[in-house]
């Protein structure tokens, strides 16, 4: 059944945004007024822009705009699909998004055009916990700059190593890990560090890299060689407010043994 011109948007039993883990998902919006909440239906041209704009308005709530996100619209004939193009692109920098475009007999509240989106949760706890990650790998463990562990870890990090012949627990500050790095750097060189895996979901990242330098200071009682050393570790990191608060680490052990012989 149509709806009647008067049953305006806001009096329906949806959501105008609902985040959903990595996404959030923008109800339908109409060229209603959102100050007197009054259908506005004044020219196509006007409604489109009002549409984008409500748009706009949500996804900036959300701290995203247009370019994160993939839209469906329904316009109430094809006639203007020309003219709706012309508006709609004009929102978009990059590249524009997926679109489904289907022409109806009605539209709540007697609108003209009603456009709804999908986007990336650029904000959700796995996508940003991922990304300070890859950041802390590249920027840090690297040992590019391990003076910026502060940046990614909490002032207190619990780290668990885990190795077969016994687990153990420390507690390491950023400056420590930062001392670590530099170790790392005086017995292997500048090494060359590749992550091969990063995995994300709710508060713990998985990582696994390869890390290939050279022999150049004693390892578990092995004098320094000059050879090639490669190292491959696992490492499950927990995040709490976009710091790493604990990690557990587990490194192929027997593998560089079997290089240090």
């Amino acid at each position: 059944m149509a709806q009647p011109k008067e049953n305006l948007v806001k009096a329906l039993p949806f959501s105008e945004v609902k985040p959903a883990k990595d996404f959030i998902f923008i109800s339908g919006q109409v060229g209603i007024d959102s100050l007197s909440s009054k259908l506005v239906n004044s020219t196509f041209k006007a409604d489109v822009h009002l549409v984008m704009k409500n748009m706009e308005y949500l996804f900036q709530q959300c701290n995203l705009g247009f370019d994160d996100c993939e839209c469906n619209y329904l316009p109430e004939i094809m006639d203007n699909y020309t003219l709706t193009n012309q508006i709609y692109s004009t929102y978009f920098k990059a590249d524009f998004p997926a679109r489904v475009c289907i022409a109806v007999a009605d539209i709540p509240a007697k609108a003209n055009i009603e456009i709804a989106a999908t986007a990336l949760n650029h904000r959700s706890s796995s996508i940003e916990n991922k990304r300070v990650i890859r950041r802390f790998l590249e920027e840090v463990r690297s040992g590019r700059s391990p003076e910026q562990a502060a940046l990614f870890m909490a002032d207190t990090v619990l780290a668990h190593q885990l190795n077969a012949e016994g687990e153990s627990t420390v507690k390491r500050t950023p400056s420590d890990y930062t001392e670590h790095v530099k170790e790392f750097l005086s017995l292997y060189g500048n090494f060359q560090f590749e992550i091969t895996e990063l995995i994300a979901e709710d508060d713990k990242v998985y990582a696994r890299w390869k890390q290939t330098g050279r022999h150049l200071g004693t390892i578990d009682w092995h004098p320094a060689t000059g050879k090639q050393l490669i190292e491959i570790s696992s490492v499950v990191y927990r995040l709490e407010g976009g710091k790493i608060v604990e990690y557990w680490i587990q490194i192929d052990r027997l593998g560089l043994e079997k290089q240090l012989k």
